[in-house]
């Protein structure tokens, strides 16, 4: 945002600043270790990292990451048991979803258009080809002429033949 100022926080929303998601689900070891992770991707996490991180115990971090892989936004790419290790599953809809809420809570808090940003390289990444046709068929009955080629609709088949050098 170039130029405007942005306007200050309010005073009451000032102790979300430092919560998981701006304190929209709270300040669980769950919502803190998603942060953790979603904030960086493309990392390889292991608990003892997390647990450094985020300032809880083992067993609730373990705990955590068994609901994260089994709702599928993590996985263990690890195949020690004693030592796991474990990845964000990228191409889940839940991380671009908690990724784009991650963005949302900056621009409120900052102003900014990060979530916009995001929204339109995930579009032009990942949908664009899904939902914008290659190419528009029309239907016409006459006849068009283009450098010397012609193209003419056969009335009986309904389709249009084109011929070159007319």
């Amino acid at each position: 945002m170039s130029g405007k100022k942005l306007p200050k926080l309010p005073e009451e929303l000032e102790e979300y600043l430092n919560k998981p998601y701006g304190g929209l689900f709270g300040n669980t070891v769950l919502a803190q270790v998603v942060e953790e992770i979603i904030a960086d991707p493309t990392m390889d996490y292991r608990p003892r990292y997390l647990e450094e991180m985020t300032g809880k115990r083992p067993p609730s971090i373990r705990e955590a990451l068994k609901t994260l892989v089994r709702l599928g936004l993590i996985e263990n790419i690890s195949s020690d048991v004693q030592h796991p290790v474990y990845r964000v599953v990228v191409e889940s809809k839940k991380f671009v979803a908690l990724s784009l809420l991650a963005y949302a809570v900056i621009d409120d808090r900052d102003g900014t258009d990060c979530m916009d940003t995001a929204i339109q390289d995930y579009y032009n990444s990942s949908l664009r080809a899904k939902v914008e046709p290659l190419a528009i068929a029309m239907n016409y009955t006459g006849k068009w002429t283009i450098g010397g080629e012609y193209s003419e609709r056969d009335t009986d088949s309904g389709y249009v033949t084109f011929a070159a050098g007319a």
